[in-house]
């Protein structure tokens, strides 16, 4: 997702110079609150001391009293965009993003700041991401033991040659639009350095570089880049207008106007004009006909086999056996990236870990029911019926997760303060990404009809998880890419084609991750020249 995609944070430039010291310029041990990794940074990158401002007053509470009102504005606005989504009011995670932020502004009892918030970010947004993969296993092996064991092996082998073929394709299928939304964002920034500058014109170049980062390999770099241009060109921190006011209202820009991005990715991902420009590949029409007629061949047995088999009792011990599998794989990937980040810094491993994990559990919930349908063939236990239910209960988790998420970064968003943090900086930054997502698709459009077929050719999910993974970085791309497709457990396709989405995301987001700081300094260097 992802993907989308990803994300409302109206947030006081002041209030960006708050906190403690940001580790030395690497990537953070796990995922975390956006707020959270700027309200570290700028403190680190311009030495300032804490401050005791607030731009939003929150009424004092009590523990207990703060704890619910937090959750109770994630949930409420959480089932609120559910029920959006279910009607097909609007859009379910941008009516969600809304009415957290309405509910938090409105009322002085909602907490700006509070861990359940870092939660969203730092569990389940990677949890979403392993539910996504968690979800085709149940429902391949159940085709697989209706068709009998002797087609079982064959079965396999025909979804693992199709399975690569569809995840070689997405990947490849970015590769064009994450180049041109990466050109995209170097435009974009020149653009905005030219044509809107700030009183310092140092600090113009500096701050186009960083903004160039962030919208190739997402926030972290935006810090990163800051880090190493900030000491090399010897920039000042005198009085209000200094390069740290600068820094602040725009990282407030720049992830007011990315939030209102990722809102808008939900509504393009539905767009018929889009859909046409970049209609599905030849081989998924031909893929996902075939997968129907597989599913009416064996479409009354199914069905009547998940009404004997669905019960709550096996929906319970799939929820908590899916549940189980994701949080321990959020915890072994955060360990392990912590872990490497200490002897080499490399970007982007907590969700590379995550992908692995994920579809090692998948395999092997796979492996397992094969081998349990084939010993039992007319008989199932409660444990077979749980560990199909994985995968029937594993979208529905995956999508709670996102709908929190947003409700999350809804929750954090301070409206009044975001309009009065400059016009100036929110200009700068909405240029460089209207002109980003421009390049994206007017260059993907142009350059798969120039390439030919030397490159699949790229379909609207490739397109907007692609712009996502450079805007947004790996994990949003990723949690958005899994919310794109919306999966049936009876669709081996629909599956396969969210899973090659996700892991598509992860290549990219890791990327840009990759070279975002070392671009965003090198364009900073260049544009010196007209200082």
């Amino acid at each position: 997702m992802v993907m989308p995609i990803a994300l409302l944070l109206l947030l006081n430039s002041e209030r960006l110079l708050l906190a403690e010291a940001f580790s030395p310029p690497r990537i953070v041990n796990r995922v975390q609150h956006p707020l959270r990794i700027l309200q570290r940074s700028s403190c680190d990158v311009f030495q300032i001391p804490r401050s005791t401002t607030n731009s939003r007053v929150v009424t004092s509470l009590s523990v207990a009293s703060s704890d619910f009102a937090a959750g109770g504005t994630l949930v409420l606005s959480s089932v609120i965009g559910m029920i959006s989504e279910k009607f097909n009011f609007s859009g379910g995670h941008v009516v969600t993003l809304l009415s957290a932020a309405l509910l938090s502004n409105t009322s002085r009892m909602v907490p700006t700041d509070h861990m359940l918030y870092d939660l969203c970010w730092s569990i389940f947004l990677p949890s979403s991401l392993v539910f996504a993969l968690l979800s085709t296993s149940s429902s391949v092996s159940e085709k697989d033991s209706l068709s009998g064991p002797s087609s079982a092996s064959s079965s396999s082998s025909l979804k693992q040659s199709s399975e690569a073929t569809n995840v070689n394709s997405s990947i490849l299928g970015m590769a064009v639009p994450f180049a041109a939304g990466s050109i995209g964002s170097i435009i974009g920034c020149c653009a905005s350095f030219f044509l809107i500058k700030f009183h310092d014109i140092k600090a113009t170049a500096i701050l186009a570089g960083c903004l160039c980062a962030s919208y190739i390999g997402g926030t972290v770099n935006f810090f990163a880049a800051a880090k190493i241009l900030i000491p090399m060109f010897n920039c000042n921190n005198t009085g209000g207008g200094g390069i740290s006011s600068l820094f602040g209202s725009l990282a407030a820009a720049d992830l007011v106007v990315m939030a209102m991005y990722f809102s808008l990715l939900s509504f393009a991902s539905k767009s018929k004009l889009l859909q046409s420009l970049f209609p599905s590949r030849g081989d998924v029409d031909d893929a996902n006909k075939s997968d129907v007629d597989v599913a009416e061949l064996i479409g009354e047995s199914t069905s009547e086999n998940s009404k004997g088999n669905a019960s709550i009792g096996s929906s319970i011990t799939a929820v908590i056996l899916a549940c189980f599998i994701s949080i321990s794989s959020v915890l072994a990937a955060t360990d392990l990236e912590k872990k490497i980040n200490n002897v080499a810094n490399v970007p982007g491993l907590m969700c590379a870990f995550l992908a692995v994990f994920g579809l090692i559990a998948e395999r092997m919930i796979g492996m397992g029911l094969n081998q349990m349908n084939k010993a039992s063939y007319n008989r199932k236990s409660r444990l077979v019926r749980s560990l199909e239910e994985v995968a029937v209960v594993s979208p529905k988790l995956s999508n709670i997760c996102f709908y929190l998420l947003f409700a999350s970064v809804g929750t954090t968003a301070d409206i009044s303060s975001a309009i009065g943090s400059g016009p100036k900086a929110l200009s700068f930054a909405s240029l460089a990404l209207v002109i980003h997502c421009a390049t994206v698709l007017v260059g993907t459009f142009i350059g798969g009809r120039l390439i030919g077929g030397k490159l699949p050719q790229s379909t609207l999910q490739e397109v907007l998880t692609a712009s996502n993974a450079a805007i947004g970085g790996p994990s949003t791309a990723a949690a958005f890419a899994a919310d794109l497709v919306p999966i049936t457990p009876s669709s081996r396709f629909i599956s396969q084609l969210r899973r090659s989405l996700i892991l598509g995301a992860t290549v990219w987001g890791v990327f840009g991750y990759t070279i975002g700081t070392a671009t965003g300094v090198t364009l900073a260097k260049a544009l010196m020249r007209w200082v």
